[in-house]
């Protein structure tokens, strides 16, 4: 999302840890020249989502390599959005549960807000993503209300 085109930045995080699986919450916004800047951040974004199925990363011999897959979600959020959950899973122990993540970034105007959640309890898929695009929904609405 950072083009030559992006003039200004911000982040946030929150995280619980107080529980067996810490729950984590971040957002960042992009703001663009103009929309069509964003729109083509975003659209570049999109791309590079629809064509990245699969990785791994991590090595060595202690087996620390996971296995990440994302697959794409719908999410009506702001102008355009871009969701998808992705899982992790460690490819040398595959007992130990694998994790997801929900991002949705979505366009508002010449902004765009990217949100990251993952759950503190083994939500289902489904939970996760309403979460996510709430989430996402709230930073949206703020975004819009800071731009106008």
């Amino acid at each position: 999302m950072r083009t030559d085109e992006m003039i200004d930045q911000a982040d946030a995080g929150w995280y619980f840890d107080q529980a067996a699986e810490v729950e984590a919450i971040t957002s960042q916004a992009f703001v663009y020249r103009d929309e069509q800047a964003a729109a083509t951040a975003l659209a570049a974004y999109r791309d590079v989502v629809e064509q990245c199925v699969f990785w791994q990363m991590g090595a060595g011999t202690a087996g620390y390599t996971f296995g990440m897959s994302q697959e794409p979600f719908d999410a009506v959020v702001g102008d355009e959005a871009v969701a998808r959950m992705q899982t992790t899973a460690m490819v040398r122990y595959p007992d130990v549960p694998a994790s997801s993540s929900y991002w949705v970034s979505a366009r508002v105007g010449s902004s765009i807000v990217q949100i990251t959640y993952r759950p503190g309890s083994l939500l289902g898929s489904g939970q996760g993503k309403t979460q996510a695009v709430e989430l996402a929904a709230t930073a949206a609405q703020h975004a819009q209300t800071r731009t106008g």
